[in-house]
């Protein structure tokens, strides 16, 4: 291989791995203080490259607010013991994970609590 292939193919590696990190990267989110939300789910979202759970939960004043929660890819999920129908519409569900820096009603999953009390897996860090 000369020279030039050689550099166009480090070049290529160099930047595809700067978007394979940057997707990845959880600096949305503060992931030294985890918190917990209960909820009820309104939608899932069971697409790639990663799942969110939408939910509604009250706050304090009692108003309801939508929450959002990135989980891990579907491929991951199911090694975790989840199933696309793990969690419906209508479900109560207790979400622990790393709120969003901007203070968006959003989180990094990482563990979600089923209404029977079963606790599951959803970000691969945890």
């Amino acid at each position: 291989m000369n020279r030039i292939a050689q550099a166009t193919v480090v070049g290529l590696s160099l930047l595809f791995a700067g978007v394979s990190f940057a997707h990845h990267s959880v600096a949305l989110y503060d992931t030294d203080h985890l918190t917990t939300v209960k909820g009820t789910v309104t939608r899932v979202e069971w697409t790639s490259p990663h799942v969110f759970v939408f939910f509604a939960a009250p706050e304090a004043d009692g108003k309801t607010v939508e929450w959002s929660m990135e989980l891990d890819p579907p491929v991951l999920l199911r090694r975790y013991g989840w199933s696309k129908d793990t969690v419906k519409v209508g479900d109560t569900i207790s979400c622990t994970g790393a709120p969003a820096r901007s203070g968006a009603k959003a989180m990094r999953g990482a563990i979600v609590e089923l209404k029977d009390g079963t606790q599951l897996r959803v970000w691969s860090r945890v």
